[in-house]
């Protein structure tokens, strides 16, 4: 009976962080391909990929847990270079700065226009700090 061999697919990569006493830890995740399409990769994380890949043979369905990546696509889950899973990372921590810069200057722009107050009736415009002022304001 032939031996059966797997498609070499690329591993894919990606940078993930968590805090503890220590610090923010970043570490890179390995992703192996367990299904391909001519548009797209299936993804489980390594050590997942003989469960996954027996349960596709048995039900003939993708694991649940799998991610769906595109080839092409800029902005992936997963890339099959550390490199591009890097400079992915570094655009994820910009925006979530972007986004917590707004969520912090939202905080002191209200806090700051209200500590006097006892109540608000129904409506109330803060005057909000030079961050809000200066963002990118069009009419709707």
């Amino acid at each position: 009976m032939p031996v059966e061999t797997k498609p070499a697919w690329p591993d894919h990569f990606r940078y993930i962080d968590s805090i503890g006493p220590e610090g923010v830890t970043i570490v890179c995740r390995r992703y192996v391909v367990i299904r391909e399409s001519e548009h797209c990769y299936w993804l489980v994380p390594e050590g997942s990929e003989s469960y996954a890949m027996a349960r596709q043979e048995a039900t003939g369905k993708v694991w649940g847990n799998s991610k769906r990546v595109s080839k092409n696509s800029w902005r992936r889950f997963a890339y099959p270079g550390k490199e591009e899973a890097l400079s992915s990372y570094k655009a994820r921590k910009r925006h979530q700065l972007s986004h917590a810069e707004l969520a912090l200057e939202r905080a002191k722009a209200a806090l700051a226009d209200i500590k006097d107050m006892e109540a608000i009736n129904d409506q109330h415009v803060c005057a909000g700090g030079d961050y809000i002022k200066q963002l990118n304001w069009v009419d709707c």
